[in-house]
């Protein structure tokens, strides 16, 4: 699956770095040389735009919603309470040393944290490890957002409030030029609603379209993630990780079958993500 053709990083950069030469801003030589730069991802982190910053935001918060939590909340899916083990322990956050490692946590707590509401299940402990992880990467209002709002009670509504939630976290990241912390958690969360879609003890109910549903929203948000990060790893070696890492998922998530059949690579995948 390829829904984006063409590299936009590279596209933008080349054209920006150009017309400054054009300008007079740069020598014809520089920019082509900057150019090339791109193409082999060893741009500097300084020549990050703000067309191209806003084109990043613009693909993230146009990415698929996550079906699992209001699929939950409606009945279509089913998880028994009994079966939470496959939830990251808050334990482990106290673990983490690196920003990346402590941004892609916060994206599976964030995810588990969703869950945890619509089953109405208590939120102090994870909570309390969101508190920590956002205090550490000094982004408090990405807890205080998720607290501000409340759960409604449909399941369209319950889709909106996640995609409101996503945007506003991403936008203000961005505005704090912390747009590679928005992708380290966008990337945990997906990985960890994935590790959730291969757990056995999630139950889908009635019809198969269903699973096909969730299936094609996962796939598509790793498709177009690993896009943007394969790209702006070039501003961003840090990402790297987290490139190699979705890479090796969709394979998995076909169906429901195949991503229990994989459970155990799907958690190996994840835990790479905290080292």
């Amino acid at each position: 699956m390829n829904f984006m053709k063409k590299s936009y990083v590279i596209i933008l950069t080349a054209t920006f770095l150009l017309g400054l030469a054009s300008c007079g801003g740069k020598k014809a030589g520089d920019a082509t040389q900057e150019a090339a730069a791109a193409d082999a991802g060893t741009i500097s982190k300084s020549v990050l735009t703000e067309e191209i910053k806003q084109e990043t935001i613009s693909l993230l918060t146009d990415l698929p919603a996550s079906d699992i939590p209001q699929r939950i909340a409606a009945g279509e899916v089913e998880i028994a309470v009994g079966n939470l083990s496959y939830m990251l322990a808050p334990s482990k956050a106290a673990e983490l040393t690196t920003a990346s490692q402590k941004a892609r946590a916060l994206g599976i707590y964030i995810a588990d944290y969703n869950v945890l509401r619509v089953l109405g299940q208590p939120l102090e402990t994870i909570e309390g490890v969101l508190a920590k992880l956002t205090s550490d990467l000094d982004i408090t209002f990405v807890l205080n957002t998720l607290k501000a709002s409340p759960l409604p009670a449909g399941k369209d509504e319950i889709r909106g409030m996640l995609r409101a939630q996503e945007e506003a976290v991403i936008n203000t990241l961005a505005a704090n030029d912390k747009i590679n912390v928005a992708v380290e958690l966008l990337g945990g969360l997906a990985v960890e609603n994935a590790y959730l879609y291969a757990n056995p003890s999630l139950m889908v109910k009635g019809d198969i379209s269903y699973v096909e549903t969730l299936s094609d929203n996962m796939l598509k948000r790793f498709d177009i993630l690993g896009e943007i990060v394969g790209d702006i790893s070039a501003y961003y070696p840090e990402l790297k990780t987290l490139n190699e890492t979705l890479s090796l998922l969709p394979d998995k998530l076909t169906s429901v079958d195949t991503a229990r059949k994989a459970n155990a690579e799907i958690s190996g995948i994840r835990n790479q993500l905290l080292k």
